[in-house]
């Protein structure tokens, strides 16, 4: 077995990834038990993350090319094969004698596993013509993404024709299932998919809003600079993209309330949203309370914010959130408490309902979503909104509206859920919707997630 708490990042990242094959426990789970003791941690959460989001096309380049069985291995020794394959395909500026000698160690004394591990990874290295590799005028069977226009050259074709089984080989390169390809194929059509693919496989970047009312992100920016943190500037200098390697909660301008992590399509609800000062709004499905606080701000902390959950542990977070960022207008309160928050008027300007949804617009930050989605998994969710969105509904006022959002990118979860609500709710009208696809960005603008607003408006 590989040593527990190993002191480098390869040992940490191989230590959870065999624990992640088990099944019990996700993931971040696993590298919340970790971090504070993981040298360096940094480190280690890439690999595990990368290897998850790009396992289909390591578990290829070991069939194809080292002819590995991975049916028959123990979850320590493939855990070791998928960093090993990851980092010489991905990360090029890596050296390779450091990748198989700490990959050899960490496969323990056996001469057996170590001559075995060692041996399936120089195959692989042998495999490989150019680690960066434009993708101009190369056949793309044998050429891996590692960024929209570069990648890893190989030096034989492993990967399906793009041309004549897209589904087989975007499903493959991009470490996503087949049949959520296939959707999004005959939805947006090819380039849109490879755009698509491209977004949900990226490395998510960390993204900051500014707690507006301390702040904005110029500002923000050379707060942080002062605590040796880089950062950069969006096209609006509204929003910042940080570059240096910390822990954020371990920042004054984090404990001080000065900003929140937040992806600019989740960022994009409130703004469309457009809530007024002084008013009352409610925010159902509330946690963790990126959304809740955004409302707040926009608001100028006056007025009223219920913020309301299920799930009474996320729902502490909230309150947490809001204490840290300094908001004294958010009231937190369980599903059953929201009628009496509101009083007797019972009814709110704006109603913001962030629903349940199968997360296909987030898999680059939410990287296990692509092994855990089942087709017949996305049936009840559509079930569950449409449940929600009539209950969301009752709380809006006349000439009110109601924010519907999803962080999904399928047409039954976002405006097809849209049209049936309205053909069923006559009082209220679409006042606008916006689609945004994962991307990963381009002059400007910051990469980003994927995700669906509707503004409704009653009356």
């Amino acid at each position: 077995m590989i040593p527990a708490t190993h002191p480098s990042g390869r040992g940490l990242a191989a230590e959870i990834l065999t624990a992640w094959e088990a099944g019990r426990h996700t993931a971040s789970e696993l590298l919340d038990l970790h971090l504070k003791e993981a040298v360096p941690h940094g480190q280690g959460t890439d690999l595990v993350y990368g290897v998850i989001r790009r396992r289909a096309l390591l578990d290829q380049a070991l069939t194809a090319v080292a002819k590995v069985k991975i049916a028959h291995l123990e979850k320590d020794l493939l855990a070791l094969l998928r960093l090993g394959v990851y980092e010489l395909l991905f990360c090029p500026d890596t050296a390779e004698y450091g990748i198989l000698n700490d990959l050899g160690d960490l496969a323990g004394r056996n001469k057996k596993r170590r001559g075995f591990v060692n041996a399936v990874l120089r195959t692989v290295q042998r495999a490989v013509e150019n680690r960066k590799s434009p993708a101009e005028g190369i056949d793309l069977r044998r050429w891996v993404p590692v960024r929209p226009h570069d990648g890893c050259l190989l030096k034989e074709p492993i990967f399906p024709d793009p041309k004549t089984q897209p589904e087989d080989y975007y499903s493959t390169v991009y470490s996503l299932p087949r049949w959520l390809v296939g959707i999004w194929l005959k939805t947006y059509g090819t380039e849109t998919l490879r755009q698509i693919c491209q977004g949900c496989s990226r490395t998510p970047e960390i993204i900051l809003q500014p707690n507006t009312l301390k702040t904005n992100a110029v500002r923000l920016a050379e707060i942080l600079k002062s605590e040796a943190v880089l950062s950069d500037l969006n096209a609006d200098k509204t929003m910042l993209r940080i570059h240096t390697r910390r822990y954020l909660k371990d920042l004054w301008a984090f404990q001080k309330g000065f900003f929140l992590v937040q992806d600019p399509s989740a960022a994009k609800v409130v703004a469309l949203m457009e809530p007024k000062i002084g008013a009352t709004a409610l925010d159902l499905c509330a946690a963790p309370g990126g959304k809740t606080m955004q409302i707040a701000m926009a608001m100028h902390d006056q007025g009223k914010v219920i913020a309301s959950d299920s799930d009474s542990r996320r729902l502490r977070k909230v309150e947490e959130n809001q204490i840290r960022l300094g908001i004294t207008c958010v009231r937190c309160v369980p599903p059953e408490g929201i009628k009496e928050a509101l009083g007797s008027k019972n009814k709110v300007q704006s109603v913001l309902l962030d629903v349940p949804c199968s997360n296909t617009g987030v898999m680059a930050r939410r990287a296990e979503v692509r092994w855990r989605l089942r087709p017949e998994s996305i049936a009840p969710l559509v079930k569950t909104q449409k449940t929600l969105l009539e209950q969301a509904a009752g709380f809006v006022r006349k000439r009110g509206t109601l924010a519907y959002s999803t962080c999904s990118i399928l047409p039954e979860e976002n405006e097809n859920q849209v049209k049936e609500f309205l053909r069923a709710q006559r009082a209220f009208s679409l006042d606008k919707e916006e689609l945004t696809l994962p991307s990963c960005g381009g002059e400007g603008f910051f990469a980003h997630d994927g995700g669906y607003v509707a503004i409704l408006r009653k009356g």
